[in-house]
């Protein structure tokens, strides 16, 4: 998956986009109907009515203004150490579709390659799709193995805020209207973009970490939040000394298998916020939920659908347990249910498209 600008492989199978300056949005890539940009070498492009040594001052649209905002930041993303599939993914027309665009906020400890199947979908139904890398996510070590030190910390759970704040100015001009889904840790930047932004259309949110549904986890994240306000935060910072892994099975794709119990606490702390925060939303929501999570706490997703206006505005669509949907379920690398896929995108579809609110049960 790619931008739809030229782009080359590293030695290392990254991708880099070139930054010659937009031109000629009628050629089109190999593999996508995407706009290509001049190449450095190409002969400049001459306004009408002027000759070739005039100097001509050309205005770019706000679209064009947003395409080279994006374009930057994935030539300087190439530049980072990433783990292979964890850059972030843009997706763009020659020309607006009038379809709008769609950003896809990955999971926390996962990583773009989550949404490759459906961003490749929603970009053949005529949308512009942006798969941003979230906040700290995906970087590796020199001997390749994964790096948690750059992620978001106690202490630091307003990054998330900022990160979806900085998502939507990047992407506000891209192509109207503008719509999020997000899955996990994705879902609560998604639910608070839709919350702060009620220019947004809609918002699909797939099990959002909200807070754990483990009751001892949430027992401690509890106190951590009493003591931290006593100690102005130190308490929980101590909770980056605490390591923290998703188990002995091996990881079902790139992101960060390991990590720290504080930057479980910082997600849980812009939970709490988030949800604090719902009573203000005006953008209608599809829930996405399965009873068989056991890592998010579904109790707190009800909350917000029903303080964000409740059936009246919102979807609220559940797997039940006994279809064992994993939490991760958006992508066929960590839910082996491919049906379960399948519906969940015909859901998540038909609202992106229609404003199809689906409640199951």
């Amino acid at each position: 998956m790619h931008s739809g600008l030229p782009v080359h492989a590293d030695n290392e199978g990254m991708s880099q986009v070139s930054l010659a300056p937009l031109a000629d949005t009628s050629r089109t890539s190999a593999r996508a109907a995407t706009p290509r940009l001049r190449a450095a070498n190409a002969p400049p492009q001459v306004a009408p009515g002027s000759a070739p040594g005039d100097v001509v001052q050309l205005t770019l649209t706000p679209r064009q203004q947003a395409l080279r905002r994006l374009e930057g930041k994935l030539a300087a993303e190439a530049g980072l150490p990433l783990q292979p599939e964890t850059h972030s993914r843009l997706l763009v027309h020659p020309t607006p579709t009038g379809k709008g665009t769609v950003v896809l906020l990955h999971g926390w400890s996962a990583a773009t390659y989550q949404y490759d199947e459906m961003a490749a979908l929603l970009h053949a139904k005529g949308y512009d799709v942006y798969v941003p890398r979230l906040v700290g996510h995906g970087f590796r070590t020199e001997d390749g193995r994964q790096d948690s030190s750059k992620m978001v910390k106690a202490g630091e759970a307003m990054r998330y805020r900022a990160f979806g704040d900085e998502v939507y100015e990047d992407v506000k001009d891209l192509g109207q209207p503008l719509q999020v889904v997000g899955l996990s840790g994705g879902g609560n930047i998604a639910l608070d973009m839709a919350t702060r932004h009620p220019d947004i259309k809609g918002a699909v949110v797939m099990a959002p970490f909200l807070g754990s549904a483990d009751g001892r986890a949430r027992a401690g994240h509890h106190l951590m939040r009493f003591l931290d306000f006593f100690t102005f935060g130190l308490a929980g910072r101590l909770l980056e000394k605490m390591p923290h892994d998703w188990g002995k099975r091996p990881p079902d794709g790139p992101g960060h298998w390991n990590h720290t119990v504080g930057g479980i606490y910082a997600l849980a702390c812009y939970g709490d916020t988030v949800v604090a925060d719902m009573h203000r939303n005006q953008v209608p929501l599809q829930f996405i939920l399965t009873d068989a999570d056991k890592a998010a706490r579904n109790k707190l997703a009800e909350v917000a659908h029903e303080r964000s206006g409740g059936s009246s505005r919102n979807g609220m669509f559940r797997f039940p347990a006994s279809e064992e949907v994993p939490h991760p379920m958006v992508s066929i690398r960590n839910n082996k249910n491919q049906a379960s896929i399948d519906r969940l995108t015909a859901v998540t579809v038909d609202f992106l498209e229609n404003g199809k609110l689906s409640n199951q049960p």
